[in-house]
C-alpha cells in the first residue's frame, strides 16, 4: 500500500488572523530550518528534522509571549487525520496538523457551526463569533508592542506583568501588587480601541490609558 509522505500544517497567523494551509513534503524537511509564511509575509512558525524520525515545530505565541517547540513523530504525523496545536498556558488554539482533506473537513465544520451559531443568536454577538481569534490576536499584538516600549507598566513601578485570556477579555495583572487592567476582546470596536492605546498604566480596582488622538 503506498503512503503519501505529505502532511498539512494549518497555523493561525498570529498578525493577521487567518489560517493559512502549508501543505509539505516530509523529505523536504530538513535539518535547517523552515520558515512557514503567512499569505501577509509574517512567519507563523519554523520546522526542521531532529534525527531521523522527529520534526520540531516551533510556534511564537502571542498568548502566552513565549515559543512552543512541539516535537513531532514522522510515523505518528503520517497516520494522523486532524491534531490540535495549541497553547497549554491559555489553552489558546494555535492551529491543526496532519491530513489535507480531514483538516478542510474540520474547518468547514468549523464554519458551519458558527453559521449556525450565528443565526441562532442576536446579530450584535456576529462579531464575537466570526473575528474572536483576529481581535484576540490584534489586541495582544498591540499590548505586545506597547510593551516593547515600556509603555505597559504599575503604578507600584514595577513592569513585572502578565496578561491572561478570558472568555470576553484581557487581563493584566501586576505581579508584585495585585493591581490590573482590562482590555474588552469581542468586536472590532474593542480591537480599534485597543490599535490607539498608546501606553497602559495598571491601578488597584480600575484602570487608566493613554490614547492617541485620532486624526
Amino acid at each position: 500500500m503506498f503512503i503519501s509522505a505529505i502532511s498539512t500544517f494549518a497555523l493561525y497567523c498570529q498578525q493577521c488572523g487567518k489560517i493559512q494551509l502549508h501543505e509539505l513534503s516530509h523529505f523536504c524537511v530538513k535539518k535547517t530550518e523552515l520558515e512557514l509564511k503567512c499569505s501577509c509575509s509574517h512567519v507563523q512558525a519554523t520546522l526542521s528534522r531532529v534525527g531521523s524520525r522527529q520534526f520540531l515545530l516551533s510556534i511564537p505565541c502571542v498568548a502566552c509571549q513565549s515559543t512552543h517547540n512541539i516535537y513531532i513523530d514522522r510515523k505518528k504525523l503520517l497516520r494522523t487525520a486532524v491534531d490540535k496545536v495549541y497553547c497549554i498556558k491559555d489553552n489558546f488554539e494555535l492551529g491543526y496538523l496532519g491530513d489535507k482533506k480531514a483538516i478542510a473537513e474540520t474547518l468547514a465544520a468549523q464554519k458551519r457551526e458558527g453559521v449556525s451559531l450565528i443565526r441562532e443568536s442576536d446579530s450584535g454577538e456576529n462579531d464575537e463569533l466570526i473575528e474572536k481569534q483576529h481581535i484576540v490576536l490584534g489586541i495582544l499584538n498591540r499590548v505586545h508592542d506597547i510593551a516593547e516600549q515600556g509603555g505597559v507598566y504599575c503604578r507600584c513601578g514595577s513592569d513585572a506583568v502578565e496578561a491572561d485570556l478570558l472568555t470576553d477579555h484581557i487581563l493584566l495583572e501586576c505581579l508584585k501588587c495585585g493591581s490590573y487592567y482590562t482590555i474588552a476582546a469581542q468586536t472590532e470596536h474593542d480591537l480599534q480601541a485597543a490599535q490607539n492605546l498608546d501606553s497602559i498604566e495598571l491601578l488597584p480596582q480600575r484602570f487608566y490609558a493613554k490614547r492617541i488622538d485620532c486624526e
